[in-house]
Formats: C-alpha cells, sequence, structure tokens
C-alpha cells in the first residue's frame, strides 16, 4: 500500500479530540429529549399516598389534582376510633370527653356503680352511661342501620374489629366537627363518603380510606 492511501485513509479517521466532542453532544441530545418527561414522572412517582405527606393534603385538593399546585391548602390527620373512645385520653391537647363536647357530642356520664366501676376505673368506657345517640348524627353517617337510641361512645367502642362502616363514619364525623384542627375530610364530605354520593378515593374500601385520615 501507498503511502499517499495510507495518508488519505489516515487523514478521514476522527480524531481522539473529535470522537469525545461527539460523545458528549450525543448525551447532552438523549438527556435533553430525557428531560421533557422526566420531571412529570418524578412529581407522579414523588407522590405519597393519596397525596399526603408532612402536610396532609385536604380531599377537595387531592380530588381536583395536585399536580398544578401541589401547595394548595394543608390538612390535618384526625383521631382514630380507639382515641375517641379512651374516656381519660387526649385529642387535640384536651382530655377525650371534653373533646366530644367541643365536637357538639356528649361522650356520657360516668358511672361507678356497675361492675368493676370505681372512681378508679374511669378509664373504661363500659362505665360510662347515657351520651348521644347515632340519631343525633346526620342522615348518610348510620351506613349500618344502628338503632337510633344507640350511643356513639357504644358503636365506636363495641363494634371495633367488627367491620362497621358507620364507626368509621363518626370517628371521621367527629374529626371533622373539632374545632382547632383542618381535618383532611370536612363535615359534608364525611356525610357524602358514609352514603356514596362521593366515590372513595383509590379504589379501596370506606374503611381503608378513612383510616388513612387519622393519626
Amino acid at each position: 500500500m501507498s503511502n499517499s492511501k495510507l495518508s488519505v485513509k489516515e487523514g478521514n479517521m476522527p480524531n481522539k479530540n473529535q470522537v469525545a466532542t461527539e460523545n458528549i453532544d450525543k448525551g447532552r441530545r438523549r438527556f435533553g429529549k430525557a428531560g421533557v418527561a422526566t420531571p412529570i414522572l418524578m412529581t407522579l412517582a414523588s407522590q405519597p399516598a393519596f397525596g399526603w405527606g408532612g402536610g396532609m393534603q385536604c380531599l377537595s385538593n387531592m380530588m381536583s389534582g395536585n399536580l398544578s399546585d401541589p401547595n394548595r391548602g394543608d390538612c390535618d390527620l384526625g383521631w382514630s376510633p380507639g382515641g375517641w373512645c379512651h374516656p381519660v385520653g387526649q385529642i387535640n391537647g384536651m382530655d377525650t370527653i371534653s373533646a366530644w363536647t367541643s365536637a357538639g357530642f356528649d361522650y356520657g356520664v360516668y358511672n361507678p356503680v356497675g361492675t368493676g366501676c370505681s372512681p378508679q376505673n374511669s378509664n373504661k368506657p363500659d362505665c360510662y352511661t347515657g351520651g348521644s345517640t347515632i340519631s343525633m348524627m346526620p342522615a348518610g353517617i348510620n351506613a349500618d342501620g344502628f338503632s337510633g337510641d344507640t350511643t356513639l361512645r357504644e358503636i365506636i367502642c363495641k363494634t371495633a374489629g367488627g367491620g362497621s362502616d358507620t364507626r368509621h363514619c363518626i370517628t371521621a364525623y367527629l374529626n371533622a366537627s373539632l374545632p382547632g384542627i383542618n381535618y383532611i375530610l370536612t363535615q359534608q364530605q364525611v356525610i357524602d363518603l358514609c352514603n356514596g354520593t362521593i366515590p372513595v378515593p383509590g379504589g379501596i374500601s370506606l374503611r381503608s380510606f378513612l383510616d388513612t385520615t387519622w393519626q
């Protein structure tokens, strides 16, 4: 092979600097194309369950979508059925019975006459009598059709593990009625979820959804 032919072929071969530059340019083009979709995908993937994170998002914001404005209104988790049941517990910085009163309902009156009840056993829900009944709740909360004279305390405290939608609906309504917190659901949203007007978000059961709205 002549030197002239060899020199022509060598002249057509890119040098190391050209190869490096082309690789960088190709990498930039690939990154640029990926960058169009990546922020959206990362935003979607980073959304916590139901759009709630450190600052809880309200149901109305979640239902309307939050990608355009993820900071629209923060809401608070409420208290569980167990929290509202325990008569000497704490709810939002006050004792449980006072929290019931603040929410507009009556837990009941301590009665030490019952079996196992005495002044030192005021922490037992069974030692209380009277109190607000399910008939005092808005229509739609009584999803399981309890008798109208059944107390809210009985439903919350005695149906644990029994799969009662009413128990969860009462709890959610108490949270929505409690001053001083901005619960994830409004009173009307609780009613609408419990009577089926609003579909349960996430395609899960009503109880499973409400479980995510309290501490």
